[in-house]
């Protein structure tokens, strides 16, 4: 049976819901939205605690800068969404393992690989509660 026969069959809503399901599954993570928050207390949570340190949770990179203070990314590479994304403290900034992009803490590409930025969220910490947002 031929495709265009096949979606004839299904006719135009059945053919409408497979391409719109395939679209939604093939889409990046990294535009979900992000909420969640870290207790620094716990010891999953305890690289935070140095300037740094990084943990990977919930799709995303957060970091304790060399200066102390807390940033988060999206762990999915916009190069290749390849969910490789680490935080590098020599350099202060983040690094994708797949094929080297390089972005700053604001998410600007520092190479060819990393043009097309990172996403970044919005860290607020609390007593030892950190939300990202």
């Amino acid at each position: 049976m031929e495709r265009r026969e096949f979606l004839e069959k299904l006719g135009i809503g059945a053919a409408f819901v497979l391409a719109t399901s395939c679209l939604h599954s093939c889409t990046a993570d990294s535009a979900s939205p992000v909420d969640f928050t870290l207790n620094l207390d716990e010891p999953a949570n305890a690289a935070l605690k140095i300037n740094g340190g990084y943990v990977v949770t919930n799709g995303t990179v957060v970091a304790r800068t060399k200066a102390g203070d807390y940033v988060a990314a999206t762990l999915v590479c916009s190069h290749q969404e390849q969910k490789q994304v680490t935080y590098r403290s020599s350099t202060d900034s983040y690094y994708c393992t797949a094929h080297g992009a390089e972005f700053d803490l604001k998410g600007k590409g520092l190479n060819s690989n990393g043009s097309k930025g990172l996403t970044i969220y919005t860290t607020t910490l609390t007593g030892t509660t950190l939300r990202v947002t």
